[in-house]
């Protein structure tokens, strides 16, 4: 698949996205009801149902596939127009692109208020074959108002994870045991041939890593009662300089 072209400019590593203006059907419940969600959500887990729970202004919400399984929990069944709720749509964008990448065998690494996941086989190896370098991707979806409609981006970070060859994650003090650090750094294009500091590494990561992975998952649908299908722009927001 070709890299989408991009004209001249400064852009960002924020890709718009485009959710129809629908209105589903959920479950909700008081906060006063579910003060913790964590119990909850273990509950979910056990259950193995496709169905989630979010709290947002007041009201925990119930969402998925199966929503018949929060009627005997104090939930109560209600439609919910998405635009009225943008931080729980921005929610659902990164828990519907994580689905589908779940789906294609990535591998989910969940941190404080973000989401990585990495590709299943390594981007390349180092050390003559003794480490493992594996591309991921840092995941965050924001929104702002435009003419009293919501918008919404998804933001793309790259990262990296190296392992060892028994499948490791192995930190910077134990990969410099390996006398690979610089054979690393090139690998990730933070090094230049020669050992020379790469002055356009944003650059490089965004046309040879981040655009060809938003171009190749544009479309995924959202985890909603009906199929609501969000659609990825394939160009990056750029950066306008005015005076």
């Amino acid at each position: 698949m070709a890299t989408q072209y991009l004209d001249p400019g400064i852009y960002t590593n924020i890709f718009p996205v485009q959710i129809p203006d629908e209105t589903v059907e959920v479950m909700c419940a008081s906060t006063n009801a579910y003060p913790s969600l964590r119990e909850i959500r273990e509950q979910i887990r056990a259950s193995c149902r496709s169905i989630r729970v979010y709290r947002l202004e007041g009201i925990v919400l119930g969402y998925g596939s199966d929503l018949d399984w929060f009627a005997d929990k104090g939930f109560e069944r209600l439609h919910k127009r998405l635009y009225d709720y943008p931080k729980w749509c921005s929610r659902m964008i990164v828990e519907g692109l994580v689905d589908t990448l779940r789906e294609h065998g990535y591998r989910e690494r969940v941190g404080k208020g973000r989401t990585t996941l990495y590709e299943p086989q390594p981007f390349r190896q180092a050390a003559q074959g003794r480490l493992c370098v594996f591309r991921g991707y840092d995941l965050r979806a924001i929104f702002w108002w435009k003419e009293k409609q919501p918008l919404f981006g998804l933001i793309v970070d790259i990262c990296w994870e190296i392992h060892d060859a028994n499948g490791k994650r192995l930190s910077s003090p134990e990969i410099a045991q390996y006398n690979a650090v610089t054979e690393i750094a090139q690998i990730q294009e933070e090094f230049l041939p020669g050992n020379r500091i790469n002055p356009e590494v944003s650059r490089l990561r965004l046309h040879n890593h981040v655009l060809p992975f938003v171009q190749s998952h544009c479309k995924f649908t959202l985890p909603c009662s009906k199929s609501v299908v969000a659609t990825v722009g394939t160009v990056p927001l750029r950066v306008i300089l005015g005076v």
